[in-house]
């Protein structure tokens, strides 16, 4: 992780508004795109710093005293949601706003219980994204559109999912359960067949039919996975 809040924290000009923002995010990429467009479009917007992880995110909240965190949902280390909680239980006032390839129901859920003022998913334009970021600094939320679309709005103007969710863990099998530890352990599906006594095409079927239902692509992030549902050790 290259700490860049030395190269950020040039202040505009003496008595213009400045709103310190802090990224999370373990993709260098993303980064890169989003900050000059957050600090191009947004007046008084300075970038202090970014984060490649959920335990650097809180080390350098605390350092830094950004006045939001927009924060990626999947990231390694300390999961975002905890992160998010820790760094607000130090500063309440922070506000929080998440992005993410992903829309599972018990992500909404938990960006929720931990007070996120946004949502954006990542397939959306980097208009939209970078005016919720707006919206989200005036005081109001953001959530994408498809997300607005399963969630409701209490007397108080609070938002809560439609239905309780359903984990992606339930979603799985028993058998399905079983083979996702072993992968995250970083066997093969050819030593997964010899411990279990199945078919290597058996296993294969259960893999390409968990991966499926967790929306995850490769072992990395299904490593990942069974980390934050505490299935296996980092």
């Amino acid at each position: 992780m290259t700490d860049r809040a030395d190269q950020s924290d040039s202040l505009p000009q003496a008595g213009a508004p400045v709103v310190r923002v802090l990224l999370v995010d373990d993709h260098k990429l993303m980064v890169d795109c989003l900050r000059p467009n957050l600090e191009i479009n947004i007046p008084g917007l300075s970038v202090v710093g970014w984060a490649d992880d959920g335990t650097k995110a809180v080390e350098m909240a605390q350092r830094l005293k950004p006045d939001m965190i927009l924060m990626d949902i999947d990231i390694p280390g300390m999961g975002c949601f905890e992160a998010a909680q820790a760094i607000r239980h130090r500063n309440p006032k922070v506000l929080v706003m998440f992005l993410s390839a992903h829309q599972h129901d018990e992500y909404i859920e938990s960006a929720l219980r931990v007070g996120a003022r946004g949502y954006a998913v990542k397939n959306e334009e980097l208009d939209a994204i970078i005016q919720g970021v707006r919206k989200v600094l005036a005081g109001e939320l953001y959530y994408s559109p498809s997300i607005l679309d399963r969630v409701r709005m209490d007397e108080a103007g609070g938002l809560s999912l439609e239905r309780p969710p359903v984990t992606r863990l339930q979603l799985l099998t028993e058998r399905e359960r079983q083979i996702l530890v072993l992968l995250a352990q970083g066997e093969s599906v050819k030593r997964i067949a010899t411990a279990l006594s199945i078919a290597y095409k058996t296993v294969d079927k259960h893999k390409v039919s968990l991966m499926k239902k967790l929306d995850i692509h490769d072992r990395v992030e299904l490593c990942r996975f069974a980390v934050r549902e505490h299935l296996i050790e980092a």
